[in-house]
Protein backbone atom coordinates (compact mmCIF):
# COMPACT_ATOMS: atom_id res chain seq x y z
CA UNK A 1 0.00 0.00 0.00
CA UNK A 2 1.16 3.71 -0.73
CA UNK A 3 0.99 5.03 2.98
CA UNK A 4 3.29 1.22 4.39
CA UNK A 5 6.26 1.94 5.79
CA UNK A 6 8.03 -1.44 6.57
CA UNK A 7 10.96 -1.10 9.26
CA UNK A 8 12.95 -3.11 10.80
CA UNK A 9 11.79 -3.46 14.68
CA UNK A 10 15.50 -3.05 15.87
CA UNK A 11 16.40 -0.57 17.67
CA UNK A 12 20.40 -0.01 17.20
CA UNK A 13 20.81 1.15 21.15
CA UNK A 14 19.02 -2.83 21.90
CA UNK A 15 21.31 -5.08 23.83
CA UNK A 16 19.79 -8.67 22.72
CA UNK A 17 21.37 -10.20 26.08
CA UNK A 18 18.27 -11.25 28.36
CA UNK A 19 16.23 -12.38 25.14
CA UNK A 20 18.43 -15.01 23.84
CA UNK A 21 15.61 -17.74 24.42
CA UNK A 22 14.46 -18.15 21.07
CA UNK A 23 12.67 -21.54 21.25
CA UNK A 24 10.02 -20.74 23.59
CA UNK A 25 9.66 -17.50 22.62
CA UNK A 26 9.44 -18.18 18.70
CA UNK A 27 7.09 -21.32 19.43
CA UNK A 28 4.34 -18.27 20.81
CA UNK A 29 4.75 -16.32 17.62
CA UNK A 30 4.30 -19.11 15.52
CA UNK A 31 1.50 -20.89 17.40
CA UNK A 32 -0.44 -17.34 18.17
CA UNK A 33 -0.24 -14.99 15.94
CA UNK A 34 -4.24 -15.49 13.94
CA UNK A 35 -3.72 -11.64 12.60
CA UNK A 36 -0.39 -12.34 10.59
CA UNK A 37 -1.25 -13.50 7.44
CA UNK A 38 -0.05 -16.06 5.44
CA UNK A 39 3.21 -13.90 4.37
CA UNK A 40 3.69 -13.07 8.15
CA UNK A 41 4.16 -9.56 7.35
CA UNK A 42 5.07 -7.01 10.04
CA UNK A 43 3.89 -3.05 8.72
CA UNK A 44 3.37 -0.10 9.65
CA UNK A 45 1.30 2.68 8.05
CA UNK A 46 1.89 6.10 7.70
CA UNK A 47 -1.88 6.39 8.43
CA UNK A 48 -0.86 5.54 12.47
CA UNK A 49 -0.18 9.03 12.72
CA UNK A 50 -3.65 10.45 11.73
CA UNK A 51 -4.90 7.77 14.02
CA UNK A 52 -3.52 9.15 17.18
CA UNK A 53 -3.60 12.42 16.48
CA UNK A 54 -7.76 11.96 15.93
CA UNK A 55 -7.81 10.16 19.51
CA UNK A 56 -5.13 12.58 20.90
CA UNK A 57 -7.95 15.48 19.97
CA UNK A 58 -10.37 13.59 21.38
CA UNK A 59 -8.44 13.51 24.77
CA UNK A 60 -7.88 17.07 24.50
CA UNK A 61 -11.51 18.06 24.25
CA UNK A 62 -12.35 15.68 26.82
CA UNK A 63 -10.08 16.84 29.23
CA UNK A 64 -10.97 20.41 28.17
CA UNK A 65 -14.65 19.81 29.43
CA UNK A 66 -13.80 18.35 32.43
CA UNK A 67 -11.82 21.30 33.21
CA UNK A 68 -14.44 24.24 32.72
CA UNK A 69 -15.57 25.15 35.79
CA UNK A 70 -12.36 24.92 38.08
CA UNK A 71 -10.20 27.79 36.31
CA UNK A 72 -13.62 29.96 36.54
CA UNK A 73 -15.01 28.75 39.86
CA UNK A 74 -15.41 32.97 40.77
CA UNK A 75 -17.35 33.78 37.83
CA UNK A 76 -19.34 30.73 37.92
CA UNK A 77 -19.77 30.92 41.45
CA UNK A 78 -21.13 34.91 40.69
CA UNK A 79 -23.74 33.72 37.98
CA UNK A 80 -25.05 30.27 39.14
CA UNK A 81 -24.82 30.66 42.79
CA UNK A 82 -22.24 27.81 43.37
CA UNK A 83 -20.26 27.42 46.07
CA UNK A 84 -16.62 25.76 46.11
CA UNK A 85 -18.51 21.92 47.01
CA UNK A 86 -20.79 22.38 44.10
CA UNK A 87 -17.24 23.46 41.39
CA UNK A 88 -15.25 20.68 43.34
CA UNK A 89 -18.59 18.22 42.63
CA UNK A 90 -18.63 18.93 39.06
CA UNK A 91 -15.07 17.49 38.10
CA UNK A 92 -15.84 14.52 40.88
CA UNK A 93 -18.35 13.10 38.55
CA UNK A 94 -15.76 12.46 35.85
CA UNK A 95 -14.30 10.62 38.45
CA UNK A 96 -16.94 9.16 39.66
CA UNK A 97 -18.67 7.53 36.84
CA UNK A 98 -15.02 6.41 35.60
CA UNK A 99 -15.10 4.27 38.36
CA UNK A 100 -18.22 2.91 37.40
CA UNK A 101 -17.79 2.47 33.57
CA UNK A 102 -14.17 1.81 33.58
CA UNK A 103 -14.89 -2.11 32.77
CA UNK A 104 -17.27 -2.15 30.55
CA UNK A 105 -15.75 0.27 28.35
CA UNK A 106 -12.82 -1.39 28.53
CA UNK A 107 -14.35 -4.31 27.48
CA UNK A 108 -15.86 -2.21 24.24
CA UNK A 109 -12.42 -1.20 23.79
CA UNK A 110 -10.46 -4.66 24.09
CA UNK A 111 -13.63 -6.78 22.27
CA UNK A 112 -15.14 -4.38 19.82
CA UNK A 113 -12.24 -2.15 18.85
CA UNK A 114 -11.00 1.43 18.98
CA UNK A 115 -13.35 2.41 15.75
CA UNK A 116 -16.57 1.43 17.93
CA UNK A 117 -14.97 3.04 21.11
CA UNK A 118 -14.49 6.48 19.33
CA UNK A 119 -17.48 6.81 18.50
CA UNK A 120 -19.22 6.18 21.62
CA UNK A 121 -16.68 8.97 22.99
CA UNK A 122 -17.47 11.13 20.38
CA UNK A 123 -21.02 11.13 20.17
CA UNK A 124 -21.00 11.39 24.63
CA UNK A 125 -18.85 14.48 24.20
CA UNK A 126 -21.28 16.10 21.86
CA UNK A 127 -24.29 15.37 24.46
CA UNK A 128 -22.57 16.76 26.67
CA UNK A 129 -21.32 20.13 25.74
CA UNK A 130 -24.51 20.75 23.65
CA UNK A 131 -26.51 20.33 26.48
CA UNK A 132 -24.43 22.89 28.26
CA UNK A 133 -25.59 25.15 25.89
CA UNK A 134 -29.56 25.24 26.49
CA UNK A 135 -29.63 27.81 28.84
CA UNK A 136 -27.96 29.76 31.50
CA UNK A 137 -30.94 30.07 33.86
CA UNK A 138 -28.98 28.92 37.20
CA UNK A 139 -31.10 26.23 38.59
CA UNK A 140 -32.01 24.36 35.21
CA UNK A 141 -28.71 25.37 34.06
CA UNK A 142 -27.29 23.63 37.05
CA UNK A 143 -29.10 20.32 36.55
CA UNK A 144 -27.89 20.20 33.03
CA UNK A 145 -24.54 20.66 33.93
CA UNK A 146 -24.19 18.24 36.40
CA UNK A 147 -25.66 15.63 33.42
CA UNK A 148 -23.12 17.17 31.35
CA UNK A 149 -20.00 16.14 33.39
CA UNK A 150 -20.99 12.86 34.24
CA UNK A 151 -21.60 11.63 30.16
CA UNK A 152 -18.14 13.56 29.48
CA UNK A 153 -16.62 11.56 32.66
CA UNK A 154 -17.95 8.13 30.89
CA UNK A 155 -16.30 9.59 27.44
CA UNK A 156 -13.00 10.04 29.32
CA UNK A 157 -12.80 6.28 29.92
CA UNK A 158 -11.84 5.69 26.31
CA UNK A 159 -9.84 9.05 26.01
CA UNK A 160 -7.94 8.34 29.51
CA UNK A 161 -7.72 4.52 29.32
CA UNK A 162 -7.05 4.33 25.37
CA UNK A 163 -3.39 5.49 24.56
CA UNK A 164 -1.69 2.58 25.29
CA UNK A 165 -4.04 0.21 23.18
CA UNK A 166 -3.64 2.64 20.54
CA UNK A 167 0.13 2.76 20.59
CA UNK A 168 0.04 -0.97 20.81
CA UNK A 169 -2.58 -0.88 17.75
CA UNK A 170 -0.58 1.05 15.38
CA UNK A 171 2.97 1.41 16.47
CA UNK A 172 6.14 -0.47 16.34
CA UNK A 173 7.82 -1.21 19.58
CA UNK A 174 10.14 1.55 19.01
CA UNK A 175 7.69 4.47 18.91
CA UNK A 176 5.20 2.66 21.29
CA UNK A 177 6.05 4.69 24.24
CA UNK A 178 6.12 7.98 22.32
CA UNK A 179 2.54 7.55 20.63
CA UNK A 180 1.54 6.77 24.57
CA UNK A 181 2.73 9.60 25.68
CA UNK A 182 1.56 11.94 22.71
CA UNK A 183 -2.41 11.25 23.72
CA UNK A 184 -1.63 11.28 26.77
CA UNK A 185 0.14 14.74 26.12
CA UNK A 186 -2.59 16.04 24.20
CA UNK A 187 -5.31 15.29 26.88
CA UNK A 188 -2.75 17.42 29.44
CA UNK A 189 -3.07 20.16 27.21
CA UNK A 190 -6.94 19.97 27.40
CA UNK A 191 -6.43 20.28 30.92
CA UNK A 192 -4.31 23.69 30.19
CA UNK A 193 -6.19 25.17 28.04
CA UNK A 194 -9.29 25.01 30.45
CA UNK A 195 -6.62 27.42 32.64
CA UNK A 196 -6.37 29.45 29.87
CA UNK A 197 -9.27 29.71 27.60
CA UNK A 198 -11.98 29.69 30.47
CA UNK A 199 -10.25 33.08 31.90
CA UNK A 200 -9.75 34.75 28.93
CA UNK A 201 -13.34 34.13 27.89
CA UNK A 202 -15.13 34.51 31.12
CA UNK A 203 -14.17 37.91 33.14
CA UNK A 204 -13.50 37.79 36.66
CA UNK A 205 -16.21 39.07 38.87
CA UNK A 206 -15.57 42.09 41.18
CA UNK A 207 -15.64 42.18 44.79
CA UNK A 208 -18.36 43.69 45.44
CA UNK A 209 -20.33 40.36 43.40
CA UNK A 210 -18.47 38.33 45.06
CA UNK A 211 -19.47 39.64 48.52
CA UNK A 212 -23.01 39.69 47.64
CA UNK A 213 -22.88 36.45 45.87
CA UNK A 214 -21.26 34.59 49.02
CA UNK A 215 -24.16 35.95 51.13
CA UNK A 216 -27.01 34.39 48.35
CA UNK A 217 -25.54 31.30 48.90
CA UNK A 218 -26.23 30.74 52.19
CA UNK A 219 -30.00 31.18 51.23
CA UNK A 220 -32.24 28.12 51.65
CA UNK A 221 -32.74 26.08 48.33
CA UNK A 222 -36.56 26.21 48.81
CA UNK A 223 -36.18 29.79 48.04
CA UNK A 224 -34.20 29.40 44.92
CA UNK A 225 -36.63 31.37 42.71
CA UNK A 226 -36.46 34.30 44.63
CA UNK A 227 -32.26 34.05 45.16
CA UNK A 228 -31.97 34.01 41.70
CA UNK A 229 -33.76 37.01 40.93
CA UNK A 230 -31.74 38.37 43.36
CA UNK A 231 -28.74 36.91 41.39
CA UNK A 232 -30.03 38.66 38.42
CA UNK A 233 -30.33 41.86 39.58
CA UNK A 234 -26.67 42.00 40.00
CA UNK A 235 -24.46 42.69 37.15
CA UNK A 236 -23.16 39.38 36.36
CA UNK A 237 -24.13 39.78 32.52
CA UNK A 238 -20.30 40.15 31.26
CA UNK A 239 -19.58 36.62 32.80
CA UNK A 240 -22.89 34.94 31.80
CA UNK A 241 -22.06 36.08 28.30
CA UNK A 242 -18.86 34.71 28.91
CA UNK A 243 -19.60 31.61 29.99
CA UNK A 244 -22.11 30.48 27.08
CA UNK A 245 -19.44 31.31 24.69
CA UNK A 246 -17.23 29.10 26.35
CA UNK A 247 -20.04 26.62 25.84
CA UNK A 248 -20.68 27.28 22.89
CA UNK A 249 -16.94 27.04 21.78
CA UNK A 250 -16.40 23.43 23.31
CA UNK A 251 -19.54 22.02 21.59
CA UNK A 252 -18.46 23.56 18.07
CA UNK A 253 -14.82 21.81 18.81
CA UNK A 254 -16.85 18.43 19.62
CA UNK A 255 -18.93 18.24 16.44
CA UNK A 256 -15.62 18.57 14.52
CA UNK A 257 -14.29 15.36 16.85
CA UNK A 258 -17.17 13.79 15.93
CA UNK A 259 -17.35 14.09 12.11
CA UNK A 260 -13.22 12.83 12.13
CA UNK A 261 -14.21 9.88 14.05
CA UNK A 262 -17.25 9.41 11.59
CA UNK A 263 -15.55 9.97 8.06
CA UNK A 264 -12.11 8.38 9.27
CA UNK A 265 -11.07 5.79 12.10
CA UNK A 266 -10.62 2.37 11.73
CA UNK A 267 -10.38 -0.61 14.45
CA UNK A 268 -6.69 -1.62 13.16
CA UNK A 269 -4.45 -1.71 10.63
CA UNK A 270 -4.48 -4.25 7.98
CA UNK A 271 -1.31 -5.62 9.26
CA UNK A 272 0.04 -5.26 12.40
CA UNK A 273 3.47 -3.46 13.60
CA UNK A 274 4.74 -5.95 15.42
CA UNK A 275 4.52 -9.97 16.53
CA UNK A 276 2.90 -9.02 19.93
CA UNK A 277 0.05 -7.27 18.19
CA UNK A 278 -0.98 -9.93 16.48
CA UNK A 279 -0.98 -12.44 19.42
CA UNK A 280 -4.41 -12.46 20.82
CA UNK A 281 -4.45 -11.53 24.59
CA UNK A 282 -5.91 -12.97 27.81
CA UNK A 283 -9.55 -13.61 28.07
CA UNK A 284 -10.92 -10.12 29.21
CA UNK A 285 -12.47 -11.49 32.49
CA UNK A 286 -9.65 -13.55 32.74
CA UNK A 287 -7.25 -10.45 32.50
CA UNK A 288 -9.09 -8.32 35.26
CA UNK A 289 -8.81 -11.42 37.68
CA UNK A 290 -5.18 -11.74 36.68
CA UNK A 291 -4.34 -8.12 37.53
CA UNK A 292 -5.98 -8.06 40.83
CA UNK A 293 -3.49 -11.00 41.81
CA UNK A 294 -0.29 -9.43 39.97
CA UNK A 295 2.12 -8.21 42.47
CA UNK A 296 4.33 -6.00 40.35
CA UNK A 297 1.23 -4.41 38.49
CA UNK A 298 -0.59 -3.85 41.66
CA UNK A 299 2.75 -1.79 42.84
CA UNK A 300 2.69 0.01 39.33
CA UNK A 301 -0.86 0.16 39.98
CA UNK A 302 -0.34 2.09 43.59
CA UNK A 303 2.69 4.12 42.53
CA UNK A 304 1.01 6.04 39.66
CA UNK A 305 -2.70 5.84 40.33
CA UNK A 306 -2.03 7.69 43.87
CA UNK A 307 -0.37 10.21 43.47
CA UNK A 308 -1.48 11.34 40.04
CA UNK A 309 -5.03 11.39 40.96
CA UNK A 310 -4.28 13.98 43.83
CA UNK A 311 -2.27 15.88 41.20
CA UNK A 312 -5.11 16.28 39.05
CA UNK A 313 -8.05 16.77 41.10
CA UNK A 314 -5.57 19.16 43.39
CA UNK A 315 -4.90 21.03 39.61
CA UNK A 316 -8.76 21.39 39.26
CA UNK A 317 -9.05 22.88 42.32
CA UNK A 318 -6.32 24.81 42.43
CA UNK A 319 -8.08 28.06 42.67
CA UNK A 320 -9.95 27.18 45.17
CA UNK A 321 -6.70 26.45 47.24
CA UNK A 322 -4.94 29.56 46.54
CA UNK A 323 -7.51 31.73 47.03
CA UNK A 324 -7.67 32.97 50.71
CA UNK A 325 -3.44 33.85 50.23
CA UNK A 326 -4.61 35.93 47.35
CA UNK A 327 -4.42 34.73 44.14
CA UNK A 328 -6.77 35.54 41.76
CA UNK A 329 -8.59 33.19 39.44
CA UNK A 330 -6.70 34.02 36.23
CA UNK A 331 -3.22 33.98 38.28
CA UNK A 332 -4.36 30.17 39.21
CA UNK A 333 -4.80 29.49 35.79
CA UNK A 334 -1.66 30.50 34.68
CA UNK A 335 0.28 28.16 37.21
CA UNK A 336 -1.80 25.23 36.15
CA UNK A 337 -1.33 25.89 32.68
CA UNK A 338 2.10 26.16 32.45
CA UNK A 339 2.70 23.19 35.15
CA UNK A 340 0.47 20.70 32.89
CA UNK A 341 2.22 22.63 29.63
CA UNK A 342 5.96 21.54 31.20
CA UNK A 343 4.63 18.05 32.52
CA UNK A 344 3.39 17.24 28.77
CA UNK A 345 6.97 18.69 27.58
CA UNK A 346 8.31 16.24 29.60
CA UNK A 347 6.43 13.28 29.37
CA UNK A 348 7.25 13.60 25.25
CA UNK A 349 11.09 13.81 26.12
CA UNK A 350 11.10 11.07 28.54
CA UNK A 351 8.74 8.57 26.52
CA UNK A 352 11.18 9.05 23.69
CA UNK A 353 14.39 8.49 25.36
CA UNK A 354 12.15 5.35 26.82
CA UNK A 355 12.35 4.37 23.20
CA UNK A 356 16.00 5.04 22.46
CA UNK A 357 17.39 3.37 25.22
CA UNK A 358 14.39 0.34 26.05
CA UNK A 359 14.42 -1.43 29.61
CA UNK A 360 15.19 1.78 31.66
CA UNK A 361 11.62 2.96 32.39
CA UNK A 362 12.01 2.12 36.64
CA UNK A 363 14.93 4.41 36.62
CA UNK A 364 13.44 7.29 34.60
CA UNK A 365 10.65 7.17 37.27
CA UNK A 366 12.41 7.35 40.27
CA UNK A 367 14.14 10.38 38.82
CA UNK A 368 11.14 11.99 38.24
CA UNK A 369 10.12 11.31 42.08
CA UNK A 370 12.67 12.05 43.69
CA UNK A 371 12.29 15.13 41.95
CA UNK A 372 8.70 15.96 42.69
CA UNK A 373 8.85 15.35 46.16
CA UNK A 374 11.35 18.23 46.53
CA UNK A 375 9.44 20.19 44.51
CA UNK A 376 6.03 19.42 46.59
CA UNK A 377 7.73 19.86 49.89
CA UNK A 378 9.05 23.48 48.53
CA UNK A 379 5.60 24.22 47.58
CA UNK A 380 4.16 23.04 50.52
CA UNK A 381 6.35 25.10 52.78
CA UNK A 382 5.69 28.56 50.88
CA UNK A 383 1.65 27.72 50.96
CA UNK A 384 1.96 27.11 54.61
CA UNK A 385 4.09 29.82 55.35
CA UNK A 386 6.34 28.01 56.92
CA UNK A 387 9.19 29.81 54.80
CA UNK A 388 9.11 33.34 53.57
CA UNK A 389 5.98 33.76 51.17
CA UNK A 390 7.01 34.36 47.13
CA UNK A 391 4.78 34.58 44.14
CA UNK A 392 7.63 33.39 41.89
CA UNK A 393 8.55 30.48 44.22
CA UNK A 394 5.64 29.44 44.30
CA UNK A 395 4.50 29.37 40.57
CA UNK A 396 8.23 27.65 40.44
CA UNK A 397 7.55 25.03 42.73
CA UNK A 398 4.12 24.06 41.49
CA UNK A 399 5.19 24.04 37.82
CA UNK A 400 8.03 21.98 38.77
CA UNK A 401 5.18 19.36 40.75
CA UNK A 402 3.62 19.32 37.09
CA UNK A 403 6.74 18.59 35.31
CA UNK A 404 7.83 15.76 37.01
CA UNK A 405 4.47 14.08 37.69
CA UNK A 406 2.72 14.61 34.34
CA UNK A 407 5.99 13.58 32.83
CA UNK A 408 5.81 10.17 34.41
CA UNK A 409 2.30 9.48 33.04
CA UNK A 410 2.96 8.03 29.81
CA UNK A 411 5.77 5.58 31.43
CA UNK A 412 3.90 4.32 33.74
CA UNK A 413 1.35 3.54 31.22
CA UNK A 414 4.22 1.06 28.84
CA UNK A 415 5.60 -0.16 32.40
CA UNK A 416 2.22 -1.32 33.52
CA UNK A 417 1.23 -2.90 30.18
CA UNK A 418 4.97 -4.59 29.82
CA UNK A 419 4.15 -6.09 33.45
CA UNK A 420 1.10 -7.70 32.71
CA UNK A 421 1.33 -8.70 29.13
CA UNK A 422 -0.03 -10.68 27.71
CA UNK A 423 -3.16 -9.17 29.58
CA UNK A 424 -4.96 -6.86 26.94
CA UNK A 425 -3.76 -2.83 26.81
CA UNK A 426 -7.34 -1.40 27.17
CA UNK A 427 -7.95 -3.14 30.41
CA UNK A 428 -4.53 -2.76 31.87
CA UNK A 429 -4.55 1.11 31.12
CA UNK A 430 -7.95 1.04 32.31
CA UNK A 431 -7.13 -0.25 35.93
CA UNK A 432 -4.18 2.21 36.35
CA UNK A 433 -6.62 4.98 35.72
CA UNK A 434 -9.19 3.45 37.35
CA UNK A 435 -7.12 4.38 40.72
CA UNK A 436 -6.37 7.29 39.39
CA UNK A 437 -10.35 7.96 39.52
CA UNK A 438 -10.62 6.79 42.59
CA UNK A 439 -8.12 8.58 44.06
CA UNK A 440 -9.04 12.31 42.95
CA UNK A 441 -12.46 10.96 43.91
CA UNK A 442 -11.79 10.54 47.42
CA UNK A 443 -9.51 14.05 47.40
CA UNK A 444 -13.02 15.99 45.50
CA UNK A 445 -15.45 14.14 48.02
CA UNK A 446 -13.69 15.28 50.97
CA UNK A 447 -14.18 19.40 49.92
CA UNK A 448 -17.95 18.24 50.68
CA UNK A 449 -17.46 18.36 54.42
CA UNK A 450 -18.67 21.47 55.79
CA UNK A 451 -15.12 24.19 56.80
CA UNK A 452 -13.08 21.87 55.83
CA UNK A 453 -10.52 24.06 54.66
CA UNK A 454 -7.75 23.94 52.27
CA UNK A 455 -4.67 23.04 54.09
CA UNK A 456 -5.21 19.67 54.48
CA UNK A 457 -5.09 19.68 50.37
CA UNK A 458 -1.46 20.76 50.40
CA UNK A 459 -0.28 17.59 53.25
CA UNK A 460 -2.32 14.85 51.20
CA UNK A 461 -0.40 15.93 48.13
CA UNK A 462 2.80 15.94 49.49
CA UNK A 463 2.13 12.39 51.12
CA UNK A 464 0.99 10.66 48.23
CA UNK A 465 4.10 11.90 45.97
CA UNK A 466 6.23 10.59 48.40
CA UNK A 467 4.36 6.81 48.72
CA UNK A 468 5.69 6.22 44.73
CA UNK A 469 9.26 6.50 45.61
CA UNK A 470 9.36 2.93 47.88
CA UNK A 471 7.08 1.27 45.64
CA UNK A 472 9.10 1.93 42.48
CA UNK A 473 12.28 1.02 44.39
CA UNK A 474 10.49 -2.82 45.27
CA UNK A 475 9.05 -3.20 41.99
CA UNK A 476 10.92 -5.34 39.84
CA UNK A 477 10.68 -4.52 36.07
CA UNK A 478 10.64 -6.74 33.43
CA UNK A 479 10.02 -6.57 29.55
CA UNK A 480 7.96 -9.54 28.54
CA UNK A 481 6.26 -7.73 25.46
CA UNK A 482 8.92 -5.99 24.30
CA UNK A 483 11.43 -9.29 24.46
CA UNK A 484 9.33 -11.39 22.30
CA UNK A 485 9.29 -8.38 19.93
CA UNK A 486 12.84 -7.68 19.81
CA UNK A 487 13.77 -11.43 19.75
CA UNK A 488 11.70 -12.00 16.94
CA UNK A 489 13.89 -9.07 14.86
CA UNK A 490 16.94 -9.94 16.05
CA UNK A 491 16.54 -13.86 15.18
CA UNK A 492 15.53 -13.03 11.57
CA UNK A 493 18.77 -10.53 11.05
Amino acid sequence: MADTEERSLVSPLSDPQGYTDCGPIQSVIDEASPLLGSSRDIKSYKRRWYVVLVFSYAALLQAAVWNCFGPIAQSAEAVFGWTDAEIGMLNNWGNIVYIVFMVPVAWLMDVKGLRTSMLLCAVLIVLATAMRCITSEPVPATWLINIAAILNGVAGTVSFAGPSLVSATWFPPHQRATATAVSTVLGYMGISGGFIIGPLLVPEPDQDTNTTDTRLQNCSRDDADQSWNITNAIDVSAERDGLMLLMYVECAASVLLLLLVVVYFPARPPSPPSITASIERTGYLQGVKGLLTHKRFLLILMAYGTPTGVFAAFGAVLDVNLEDVNISQNQAGWMGFYATMGGSVAALLMSRLADMFMRRMKVMLLLLFVLATSATVWFVLLRLAFIPFSMVSLYISYILIGVFINGSVPLFYELGCEASYPIAEGVTTGMLTLVNSLTGTVFLSILQIPDIGVTWMNWCLLGTVITAIPLLVVFKEGYTRTNIDMQKEFSSR
